[in-house]
């Protein structure tokens, strides 16, 4: 005969439960804390809209209406104004080295072809790195220029009309101006110039899944050795920390390393992502993000009980790290407080790096800040690990 459900037993395991599960006042900060810190941070810090583009400007053609141009960008409040370039030969390397996401160009005698009636042109070089981003850029200047130079033949028209009105009754001699036909943009995007939206993405991905695997590896390692009652045997044998905890890391960073080469095949041979930098670079700087990913979770491992609480930080930490990372969200257009946080992320550094590789086949010349911030978030982290362990071994 079948039994229905015994509620004193139901309620007694729910007791235990909530008990155990509140009992820990680090479990009860991330069951609470933590959802309340990302809300508020990715509520400040995650936005979608197109604003402050950095834009370089190579004016050449040096007229008020060129400065007239500048002014009509940088006021639109969608543009801000990064630098002056003197030759058009300075744009590539500006957008390789990530100082400005466009330029805008105005060739020398611009004006003169517009007061002569003929159709001008300006150019507008756009990093095609972000294919989202690169479209509304083009779209958002294509809009202001529009405007600006609607305005600019409408009052030469006007001003036409009337020379010609006075001219017919003889207070003046002379011509009228011809009013202009018109100023085209022409725009070109580097480094992406079909605008696909996987060769922005993929490179990223790259950095995102070695992540993953090596955090979460290293983050499980100590505290199961903890719960499989080994790590007593591990505090009275004569190992150092540093050494326990290379060897806990180097299995992970051989795993790391061959993810890694796995899916930048994959990216590669697959699905036609252009490869433009050093390989050998690539490798080196993915081993330094390694150890630095590695040194993360050996911290997230040495400051947790169990492998619940193990897990509950390892997702703390990587959600955050993918969302301020400038994977899908310019980190830029973030609150400066915010970018003071992302500052300490082994994953902004890295996606900076893989893709300047990838797409625009920059190297240590460029990537040197990075490769460093790298070395020294995983250095320290390290060097506080084997402390912390070693307070527990010795």
């Amino acid at each position: 005969m079948r039994r229905g459900i015994r509620k004193s037993i139901v309620i007694s395991i729910v007791k235990k439960e909530f008990a155990q599960a509140f009992r820990d006042f680090r479990m009860r900060g991330i069951m609470f804390g933590s959802p309340l810190i990302m809300v508020l941070l990715f509520g400040y810090a995650i936005s979608t809209d197109v604003k402050d583009i950095r834009l370089a400007v190579c004016d050449e053609d040096r007229s008020a209406m060129s400065r007239g141009v500048i002014e009509k960008m940088t006021a639109s409040g969608y543009f801000r104004l990064q630098k002056y370039i003197e030759t058009e030969n300075e744009i590539e390397p500006v957008l390789a080295r990530g100082e400005a996401e466009a330029c805008l160009r105005l060739g020398r005698g611009l004006s003169k072809m517009v007061k002569a009636g003929k159709q001008g042109e300006l150019q507008l070089i756009v990093d095609g790195t972000d294919s989202n981003r690169a479209a509304v850029i083009a779209a958002y200047a294509g809009e202001i220029l529009q405007g600006f130079f609607s305005v600019y033949y409408r009052d030469r028209i006007r001003m036409a009309l009337l020379i010609r009105s006075i001219q017919e009754r003889g207070a003046s001699g002379g011509g009228a101006p011809p009013p202009g036909t018109g100023v085209r943009m022409i725009e070109r995007t580097f480094y992406n110039p079909s605008l696909l939206s996987r060769n922005f993405f993929l490179p990223g991905i790259i950095g995102f899944i070695v992540s993953l695997i090596t955090v979460m590896l290293t983050s499980m390692s100590i505290v199961k050795e903890r719960e499989l009652g080994t790590m007593e045997q591990i505090i009275v044998s004569p190992i150092r920390p540093v050494e326990f905890i290379l060897g806990k890391t180097i299995p992970f960073a051989v795993i790391g390393c061959i993810d890694m080469v796995l899916v930048t095949i994959v990216a590669i041979a697959w699905f036609d992502v252009p490869f433009k930098g050093s390989a050998v670079f690539l490798l080196a700087a993915g081993l330094v993000y390694i150890l630095s990913t590695l040194a993360v979770g050996i911290y997230i491992s040495t400051v947790s009980r169990t492998q619940q609480q193990a897990m509950m930080s390892f997702f703390l930490f990587f959600i955050p790290a993918i969302l301020f990372s400038g994977f899908v969200f310019p980190v830029y257009v973030m609150p400066e407080t915010i970018q003071a946080i992302t500052w300490l992320n082994p994953l902004l550094y890295f996606i900076v790096i893989i893709r300047g590789v990838f797409l625009k086949g920059v190297g240590v010349l460029v990537l040197w800040k990075e490769l460093l911030a790298l070395s020294v978030i995983g250095g320290l982290l390290f060097i506080l690990s084997a402390r912390r362990l070693g307070r527990r071994i010795e």
